[in-house]
């Protein structure tokens, strides 16, 4: 990893090993790299994005962004390098644009609400550091049958930013510490990774279902009330403030149920 100064933008070059044809990138809609090299077995690319983590805030959003990168590909047994990799006749090299981290939303993210509990003191299972080093954990298992501790540390160390190394430490305690209590089992396979685009989606229609349902309820309740209702038209003013949606959602649901035959 190399800092850069390009003009008025400070920029950082983040390089990764991937075990794949070179094209897994594309089915993220990710930036096209700055740097791609095709070697036995797989390949490195690398990007150049905007930003310096020099405060606590920066370091967690890269921290967000490299743990999400290993989390999508994992199955590819992505490695994030220590190195500059050496471009060859054959090497894809363009750093004439550079990248701002929004451009990365599509890399997967593991949602709270699926989160299993692995709890330790000071250690935060949300993040996705913690889900990174975990997968990484787990990779272990599956190859030696348990989790050499050094070999944990040396991965979270190699691969995320930390002004102190205990921060670290202790998530890699807790991740070790959860899986010898279980024997090195490892929980079913989970399906519940999500691109950032995917969940908002799905929050908004679980937002559309809830206002509806909200509103055909209270409907049903008052349905031969004159006060909301006179005649054919609704009072949408009054079924705004009883239900607390906004007009523009009453007349949206209103539409639908009317049409559907609910109303």
């Amino acid at each position: 990893m190399k800092l850069y100064l390009n003009n008025i933008y400070l920029t950082i070059d983040l390089y990764f090993y991937i075990k794949g044809t070179g094209s897994e990138f594309l089915d993220y809609k990710l930036p096209f790299p700055n740097f791609l090299k095709h070697i036995n077995n797989g390949y490195y690319i690398g990007w150049r994005i905007n930003g310096y983590p020099g405060t606590k805030e920066a370091k967690e959003y890269f921290n967000d962004i490299i743990a999400r990168f290993l989390i999508t590909f994992k199955e590819y047994h992505p490695e994030k390098l220590s190195f500059i990799p050496k471009a060859d006749k054959y090497t894809h090299v363009d750093f004439k644009n550079s990248y701002e981290l929004k451009q990365f939303q599509n890399l997967k993210s593991i949602p709270v609400k699926k989160h299993v509990q692995i709890r330790a003191e000071n250690v935060n299972t949300i993040d996705q550091t913690f889900w990174a080093i975990k997968y990484y954990a787990e990779e272990l298992i599956k190859e030696m049958g348990f989790i050499p501790y050094e070999m944990l540390e040396e991965f979270a160390y190699r691969h995320f930013y930390h002004k102190e190394k205990s921060t670290l430490r202790a998530k890699c305690r807790a991740i070790w510490n959860w899986y010898s209590e279980r024997d090195w089992t490892i929980p079913q396979t989970r399906s519940f990774e999500m691109t950032r685009s995917e969940r908002a989606k799905k929050n908004a229609e679980l937002k559309h279902k809830r206002a509806k349902a909200t509103l055909l309820g209270f409907i049903q309740q008052n349905l031969f009330s004159d006060e909301y209702k006179r005649g054919d038209k609704w009072n949408v003013t009054k079924l705004s403030k009883v239900t607390k949606l906004s007009r523009p959602t009453i007349i949206k649901h209103l539409k639908e149920l009317t049409e559907e035959g609910v109303i």
